[in-house]
């Protein structure tokens, strides 16, 4: 049934106007905000922490909206050719530019993101500039479904890796000035740090951080933001200030990146908040450590 639904809705949104797409988009993130209460508490609750004295309301029904013009782009992705990707995406201080110099020199970046903005939109338009990208993908339980939505990525230029079957493939997309390309605002299983976020402890995926580590790659926070509500445009953003160079501790090490990491994609969430997409507690009740600041 999702792979049939996925062929329709792909099929329908190339042909219709994008500004409608977009209209649709909106209703249905207000339609989310009112029947999915749970999605909508959490929501409320991680913007109430993030800008205290914010109307967290509206922002919660903002991001759910803004998501929904997300999965409108990702599903006219497959009908849009490279020149458009390029043309969609505005670097903000020559990142791309200093993303090339990087990997001239034949080192490796690993590309971190959040569930913000348009991250695939962002991916498409670093691999039309002709590098060599891999994104990490998680399979849907319809193999058809997994093979269109990861065929649609490798059209556009990416590698994809299932989640679920990951190895040494990450470490060998790194070679010879590779990117790899992983979201990191979702705890993966047993391999999880905790650090600062927002002024509070979360815990975070290490992989990000441990694989830099042992390859000496160097470690990039993006983030994509949309322009214009009603435009598929975005900025290109980039983060330069990350040391990941190691020491004798890894561990230490590890937190370390990744608390850089996180402080990065907090002074892009504080810039535009309603494009977070976060629709789980990020700060559960039980498990929560404030941070002295």
């Amino acid at each position: 049934m999702q792979y049939y639904a996925w062929r329709f809705v792909t099929a329908l949104l190339a042909r219709l106007p994008l500004r409608v797409s977009y209209a649709v988009a909106e209703a249905c993130g207000w339609i989310a905000y009112a029947w999915w209460p749970r999605g909508r508490r959490a929501t409320t609750r991680n913007f109430r922490h993030i800008l205290p004295g914010a109307n967290a309301s509206y922002l919660a029904r903002r991001s759910l909206s803004n998501y929904c013009r997300y999965l409108v782009d990702f599903a006219r992705m497959p009908s849009l050719q490279p020149a458009e990707f390029l043309a969609a995406a505005h670097e903000v201080d020559g990142c791309f530019m200093r993303l090339a110099e990087i990997t001239a020199t034949g080192r490796g970046v690993v590309i971190v993101a959040v569930h913000f903005g348009n991250w695939d939109l962002g991916a498409a338009a670093t691999a039309a500039r002709g590098h060599a990208l891999t994104v990490v993908g998680e399979s849907f339980p319809d193999a058809r479904l997994t093979s269109a939505v990861f065929g649609a990525r490798e059209r556009l230029g990416m590698k994809v890796l299932p989640l679920e079957s990951l190895g040494p493939s990450l470490f060998k997309s790194l070679r010879r000035g590779g990117l790899l390309a992983l979201l990191i605002d979702r705890p993966g299983p047993g391999d999880g740090v905790r650090v600062p976020f927002f002024g509070r402890e979360v815990d975070v995926p290490a992989g990000p951080a441990r694989i830099a580590r042992r390859t000496g790659a160097a470690v990039l926070p993006c983030a994509f933001p949309r322009r214009d509500p009603w435009h598929a445009g975005i900025e290109v953003h980039a983060d330069f200030s990350v040391d990941a160079t190691p020491t004798d501790d890894e561990e230490a090490d590890i937190r370390r990146i990744t608390a850089a990491i996180m402080a990065a994609h907090e002074r892009f969430i504080r810039r535009y908040p309603d494009q977070w997409y976060m629709f789980r507690d990020m700060w559960p009740a039980k498990e929560t450590t404030t941070v002295r600041q």
